[in-house]
């Protein structure tokens, strides 16, 4: 009777403890859960068509503005513009030569490394519509190796030939390697050895409309004190004006 009794204890036990250990485990372990889902891919970045048609400005129908600046002249580089372009919260497209990069790697990777567009301006022919096809080809992929040994890219498909020497067969040499000719809009004279800095200003703001490329240099034998002195106005008064600043590639494929 006893034996019998305990029996059916254990028995009653078992049965009231199983079902109870069963919820308290299901009450401890985590619910299945999906797995995280993976960040959607960005969309890739627009880029300016390669053709071999040059581009002389944007939209008209927008009041949009780039601001390029070439490089390589040879003088004294303003390295002030820099900090006047960064202080004003403005990247835009630099056109540099091949052989200046070569020259000027730190400087040129502060100015990759501030966010600007750093495109072709050939190696170190100056005028590319009187040498050879393959002369041609060999500058504008040694201005390539030479500025993406320090950015880390390419500057496909941005090139404006040096001192405005094209003519079709180097736009067409330029397109078969991958490259969409530049050209400007405004220039803004601050390459001359007359350049002053409000002739530089005035001669911007008088010229610039929607769409525009406007060109300035880095280092031309006046650029220390006429672009770099007249930069910080310039940008503030395009801006007041309604304009927006941007690169390049933004001002060719804003929508």
């Amino acid at each position: 009777m006893v034996r019998s009794r305990a029996i059916l204890l254990t028995l009653f036990a078992v049965t009231w403890l199983l079902p109870s250990l069963g919820r308290a485990e299901a009450q401890s372990s985590p619910a299945f859960a999906p797995p995280p889902a993976q960040p959607a891919e960005p969309a890739p970045r627009p880029t300016v068509p390669v053709a071999e048609d040059e581009v002389v400005r944007g939209d008209p129908s927008h009041p949009n503005v780039a601001l390029v600046v070439n490089v390589g002249a040879g003088y004294e580089p303003a390295a002030g513009m820099l900090d006047t372009l960064r202080e004003k919260n403005l990247r835009t497209t630099f056109f540099v030569l091949g052989w200046w990069a070569e020259k000027n790697p730190e400087l040129l990777k502060r100015i990759s490394d501030d966010g600007h567009e750093i495109a072709s301006h050939g190696h170190s022919v100056f005028d590319l519509t009187s040498v050879s096809d393959a002369a041609v080809r060999a500058d504008l992929e040694s201005a390539d190796a030479a500025i993406s040994a320090v950015t880390g890219k390419t500057t496909r498909p941005l090139w404006s030939a040096s001192a405005g020497y094209r003519d079709a067969r180097v736009h067409r040499i330029a397109a078969s390697l991958g490259y969409r000719p530049i050209y400007l809009t405004v220039d803004s004279g601050d390459w001359t050895r007359e350049a002053t800095a409000e002739g530089v200003y005035r001669r911007v703001m008088e010229r610039t409309g929607n769409g525009a490329i406007v060109v300035l240099h880095f280092d031309s034998p006046t650029t220390l004190n006429s672009t770099a002195v007249a930069l910080p106005r310039l940008i503030d008064d395009l801006r007041a004006s309604g304009f927006t600043l941007m690169t390049v590639t933004d001002l060719l494929t804003a929508p």
